[in-house]
């Protein structure tokens, strides 16, 4: 289970005991402890346990750079290989949704929602619940691998995923909450969450997963092989799984179209259905003699009527729920002692993963010319002073010739870090570091050629109306057309640390690290519409830019229970300059039961390089949609068209943050503890973009929504953007609003909250039983934009999450439940619902490990995982064009693994 100390203490199959003392007395105390509770206890800690003891005083823990030292004032939480295993995660970002505070995983899905993963490719924890994850290209929540950065993944955005480490690599996960700018510069806002893989292996471990419910299909396979010889190490491990699809249809909860009034009836939205839906708009003629002659179509002359003809298809329940998945990872490590003082560390990691996104069958929507742009006149219109303007949505699925293709996402990485560590004269240490990674990112999404449908169109060569009868060669011409989006991120950076005493003080050793790191950031990026196959076409955009940082850490014995930490660090940008982020931290134990921390800093994330590539465009136009945007009554009901705009609004600045923290551990018995963790973020110089969905994102935003352009506003926006030319033909009567969702520093944020735990353990001629409750309670999250302040937790968003977990081990048997809550909120978007219920999910991990007697079963250990026992759906949040549903669940699943070690 996970442990909620500050001090990294990773237990296996218990609480952890919590106690404030060193690094090594800790672990030597878990040694001991799990040690009774597997039945191998010894009467005195052997030589082998004394070493790995020592060596653990030389290690660099997350949240310092100081080795052996511990973290002072931050709240730290460690989830160790063994709590891995007992979680049952399939995947890093999996895991991390066991925690409370990671809160865009917690009871959520653990990856991108598919509706707009097209764009944000990448599954990137939000430490603090932190707003704009979705709207910058960059994370507020840094992900480190053996305690430094990786070379940056996604499309539209630049982070690193770390579903791209394999978890039969991890040795364990150090997470820092609150900060960390001062220690290792951008993106640290939230925290920083570090994994940590196996420095050495010997032998060889095979681990087996198969995942299976309703609806749902997945497997898993892993090989650890390593081997030891003098002076070094090697090992290599291998990971692949795949996936199934599971689509809307296929699951109760995540239906989705328009509620009638009192939220009975859920009525399907789509219009680009195999049998065609569309509607006639009554248009009058009018001759007020001086003042208007012509055809109109405005409700006030009595015209603008809509009659409906066909019905709308369910085209969201051929979409993805969860996307079909294939992935394959590598990683190699080698460590080698060169000389006494002089080791050699090499580790290197290749990874890919695909993602196919189900789509109904492409369509198209057409509307006709207005008579005044036909030049008709009553009695051109058959005598009569009223025309209805023709509307048609329709798929090419219903036509023979037609060959179905979904979206695909694809992102490949790989990198390569050596590490040279040099002995110094007395305590001190020198690390050097160095890393060079790239990732190629791409999404291929089949589309129509609307501007070539309309011209067979206008030629009698396609009849919306029957799209069965169009010629074969029509079809697959209008269909031969993809968009393209393909990123190519690249990274190298070089550093150097060392650390060591200074001087011996009355309550202690001062020891400092001091270092330098230069990085250079590189990207390629290009889109575009071309025949399908091929984007050869397509021109790279390139940009990069330098980095240059230097930082310092002291930490300082005040009294003998009262230790001090002071860091600063300042980063060089070569496109906006520079920032100094400082930071201060103690750690005071007034009794060795109690421990009392906190922390002052700042913390900053930087705009990416891709945020500067990112020119505005047009990135989507959708017939129908525009009703999904709060108009607050601007919008006129007959024009339902709507365009999304993204990218760059220009210069843009850092994001920076002011953080406070302050916390409280106490263990009155042993095997009791509490724990309680206070924190305010001001963040400020927010970079995101309005929310299309959002009322007041349209009410303080006005300029980001044009409701009913006029034609020269629409010419005059088109222009701006790269890719204008390509919507020029849009019939504006029936665009609704163009949608400018370009990014840009706009708001600023304010965030307090309240993390808390407790755990227990205790043993018995039974076993040894633990139970823990941890959580997060958010007290405010309030976020100004253009002076106006919006309390984020009025509506739509649940303030309190919380983990739960009750345990049973006995020598080689464990039992664990394991409670997911999370809280309801009252909601303003609901169809006749005022509020959201509670979601509460239950986990069984039952597992079983074979006792050595030398034969095949030596090593072998079974584990079984229901997750989500009870089926549990999420509640019904019923909002109109939208999911219908809060929080998240795959359903009841039954997960069985296998592992088998060799040696």
């Amino acid at each position: 289970m996970l442990s909620f100390s500050r001090e990294l203490q990773f237990v296996a199959f218990e609480a952890p005991s919590f106690k404030r003392k060193s690094l090594s007395t800790a672990v030597s105390a878990i040694v001991m402890s799990v040690a009774a509770t597997t039945g191998y206890a010894q009467t005195e800690v052997d030589e082998s346990t004394q070493d790995q003891i020592a060596a653990l005083e030389e290690i660099v823990v997350t949240g310092t750079l100081i080795r052996g030292a511990e973290v002072a004032g931050s709240q730290t939480i460690g989830i160790s290989a063994d709590d891995i295993v007992l979680s049952g995660a399939a995947t890093s970002n999996e895991l991390l949704g066991s925690l409370p505070q990671v809160s865009n995983f917690f009871n959520q899905q653990p990856e991108q929602d598919t509706r707009g993963a097209a764009r944000n490719t990448l599954n990137r924890p939000n430490l603090r619940n932190l707003p704009g994850i979705n709207d910058a290209s960059g994370a507020t929540t840094l992900v480190l691998v053996d305690g430094h950065r990786m070379a940056p993944m996604g499309i539209g955005q630049s982070s690193f995923d770390p579903d791209f480490i394999p978890g039969i690599a991890i040795e364990r996960v150090e997470v820092i909450t609150d900060g960390g700018s001062s220690l290792y510069g951008a993106d640290a806002v939230g925290g920083v969450i570090n994994f940590i893989t196996k420095r050495s292996f010997d032998g060889v471990q095979v681990d087996f997963g198969y995942d299976f419910g309703d609806e749902y299909g997945a497997w898993d396979a892993s090989i650890l092989a390593g081997t030891s010889w003098e002076d070094g190490n090697g090992y290599i491990a291998y990971s692949k799984s795949e996936r199934d699809a599971v689509l809307n249809r296929d699951v109760d909860w995540a239906k989705r179209g328009n509620w009638n009034e009192d939220g009975t009836v859920l009525t399907p939205q789509g219009v680009e259905c195999i049998s065609p839906v569309g509607s006639l708009e009554s248009w009058n003629y009018l001759n007020i003699p001086g003042v208007f002659s012509g055809w109109t179509n405005n409700p006030g002359a009595g015209a603008g009527q809509i009659t409906a003809l066909g019905e709308p298809c369910d085209a969201d329940a051929s979409a993805s729920y969860i996307p079909e998945q294939n992935r394959e990872w590598l990683f190699a490590s080698v460590t080698q002692d060169l000389n006494e003082g002089v080791a050699f560390d090499l580790k290197a990691h290749y990874g890919e993963r695909r993602l196919i996104l189900n789509q109904y069958p492409l369509g198209d929507a057409i509307t006709g010319s207005n008579p005044n742009d036909l030049g008709l006149t009553p009695d051109t219109n058959g005598g009569s002073s009223v025309y209805q303007l023709p509307s048609v949505g329709f798929s090419y699925g219903a036509n023979p010739a037609y060959r179905h293709q979904n979206n695909e996402l694809f992102i490949q990485a790989w990198g390569l870090t050596p590490e040279l560590t040099i002995d110094l004269e007395g305590s001190w240490q020198l690390r050097n570091t160095m890393h060079y990674g790239r990732s190629n990112n791409y999404s291929v999404t089949p589309e129509s050629d609307r501007a070539l449908a309309l011209d067979y169109v206008q030629n009698d060569s396609l009849d919306p109306a029957n799209i069965a009868g169009a010629d074969a060669a029509v079809i697959n011409d209008i269909l031969d057309f993809q968009s393209n989006d393909q990123t190519i991120q690249e990274m190298f950076f070089v550093r150097m640390i060392a650390d060591g005493d200074i001087v011996e003080m009355p309550a202690g050793m001062l020891r400092a690290a001091v270092g330098v790191e230069f990085s250079q950031d590189r990207a390629r990026k290009r889109q575009g519409d071309t025949a399908r196959g091929t984007r050869s076409g397509l021109l790279f955009n390139e940009d990069s830019r330098d980095v240059k940082s230097v930082y310092a850490e002291l930490s300082v014995p005040v009294l003998e229970n009262l230790n001090l930490s002071l860091s600063v660090r300042n980063d060089d940008y070569s496109d906006f300059g520079q920032t100094t982020n400082p930071n201060i931290g103690f750690t005071y134990e007034p009794a060795e039961w109690i421990s009392i921390y906190g922390h002052w800093g700042e913390s900053f994330n930087a705009p990416t390089i891709l945020d500067r590539l990112a020119e505005g465009r047009v990135v989507g136009f959708y017939p129908g949609a525009a009703p999904g945007v709060p108009d607050l009554g601007l919008r006129d009901p007959n024009r339902t068209d709507a365009i999304n705009v993204e990218g760059s609004g220009g210069d843009l600045k850092p994001q920076t943050a002011e953080i406070y923290a302050f916390g409280v551990e106490v263990e009155p018995v042993e095997g009791l503890m509490f724990t309680a963790n206070y924190y305010e973020i001001d963040f400020m110089d927010l970079l995101g973009s309005v929310d299309p969905t959002s009322a007041e994102a349209v009410r303080l935003n006005p300029s980001n929504f044009i409701f009913n352009p006029t034609q020269e506003q629409l010419d005059l926006f088109l222009a701006q953007l790269v890719n204008g030319e390509d919507y020029a033909d849009i019939d504006v009567s029936a665009l609704g609003v163009i949608v400018d969702r370009r990014i840009s520093n706009t708001e600023s944020a304010e965030l307090k909250g309240l993390d808390f735990g407790v755990s227990y353990y205790h043993n018995t001629d039974a076993g040894t039983f633990s139970y823990s409750l941890s959580g997060n309670k958010q007290l405010d999250f309030i976020i100004t934009s253009n002076g106006v302040e919006l309390d984020q937790l009025e509506y739509d968003v649940g303030d309190l999450t919380m983990a739960a977990s009750l345990g049973w081990e006995r020598k080689n048997m464990r039992a664990h439940l394991n409670f997911r809550y999370s809280e309801g909120f009252n909601t303003s978007n609901a169809v006749n619902q005022s509020s959201v219920d509670d979601y509460l999910v239950t986990d069984l991990l039952l597992g079983y490990e074979f006792q050595s007697d030398g034969g095949f079963t030596d090593g072998l250990s079974l584990n079984l995982r229901v997750s989500n026992l009870f089926d549990e759906e999420p509640p019904m949040h019923r909002r109109n064009q939208q999911n219908n549903y809060a929080f998240w669940t795959e359903g009841r699943l039954f997960k069985l693994g296998i592992s088998k070690s060799f040696n």
